[in-house]
C-alpha cells in the first residue's frame, strides 16, 4: 500500500509539473520542456529501480513457484491430504484465507495444483498424480461428511438398497440420502442399478471398495486431521 502510494503521490506531482510547464510564458517553454523531459525520465529510472528492488516484478513458473516457502508447505500439504479445501487448508498452515488463496492461484497457474468445486467448496489437488490423484481427493472430500461416511459404509455391507432403505436404516432424511448419494455417484464410489426396480438400489463400485478397504487409515490420516 506504501508502494501504491508513492506511485499515486509521484504521478500527482508530474502531472502538476506538466500543467504548470504548458502555462509558462513562451520564451521559457523550451527551456521548461527539457526540464520535464528530464524529470520524467528520472521519475520513471526511480520508480523501476525501486519496483525491481523490492521484488515487485516476479515471474513465477514451475521452475521457481516452489522457491518460496509458503508455496511449498501448500504443496506438500495438498500432496498429503488432497481434497482439502481453501479454509481447511489456511486453518492448517496457520495461513490466511486470502494469502492462501493467491499463492494456491500460482500453483493453479503453473499447472502444479488443480482444483474442483466439491459441494460448494473448491477443493485441491496435485496434477502430478493425473486422475487417480483427481480420483482420491474428490472421494476424501466427499467422505469428510459423516452422513457420506456412513452411507458407503452401510452400503459396502448391505450393497443393492436404494435411496429410502439407507435413509430408514441410518435414521437419515431421505432428501440428504439422496444429496450425497448424488455426491458419491458423482465420485464414482458407488453405481445404481435399475434393472429390477423403478427405484435405483445401490452398490459400491471398485474403487468404492478400494477405499472402504483403506478406511481406518483413512479415518487416522485424513478424517482426524481435518476434525
Amino acid at each position: 500500500m506504501r508502494f501504491l502510494s508513492s506511485i499515486v503521490i509521484t504521478l500527482v506531482l508530474f502531472f502538476g509539473l506538466v500543467v504548470s510547464t504548458s502555462t509558462a510564458a513562451p520564451e521559457l517553454q523550451p527551456a521548461a520542456n527539457v526540464t520535464t523531459i528530464a524529470v520524467i525520465v528520472t521519475v520513471v529510472a526511480l520508480l523501476l529501480a525501486f519496483f525491481f528492488l523490492m521484488g515487485g516484478v516476479k515471474y513465477v513458473t514451475p521452475e521457481n513457484v516452489l522457491d518460496t516457502e509458503i508455496r511449498k508447505h501448500l504443496y506438500d500439504y495438498i500432496d498429503e491430504y488432497p481434497g482439502s479445501h481453501l479454509r481447511e487448508i489456511a486453518r492448517e498452515l496457520d495461513l490466511k484465507p486470502s494469502n492462501a488463496a493467491w499463492h494456491l492461484r500460482k500453483l493453479e497457474q503453473t499447472n502444479l495444483v488443480r482444483s474442483r468445486a466439491i459441494g460448494g467448496k473448491k477443493v485441491y489437488y496435485l496434477v502430478e498424480g493425473g486422475v487417480e490423484a483427481k480420483q482420491r481427493a474428490v472421494s476424501e472430500s466427499i467422505m469428510r461428511n459423516q452422513n457420506a461416511r456412513d452411507i458407503m459404509a452401510y452400503l459396502s455391507e448391505h450393497p443393492g438398497k436404494h435411496l429410502l432403505e439407507i435413509a430408514h436404516a441410518l435414521n437419515i432424511n431421505h432428501h440428504v440420502v439422496k444429496w450425497h448419494i448424488n455426491k458419491l455417484y458423482e465420485a464414482e464410489l458407488i453405481e445404481g442399478d435399475t434393472t429390477n426396480s423403478a427405484y435405483p438400489i445401490y452398490y459400491p463400485t471398485e474403487i468404492g471398495r478400494q477405499f472402504m478397504e483403506t478406511y481406518i487409515e483413512y479415518l487416522k490420516t485424513t478424517i482426524g486431521k481435518a476434525a
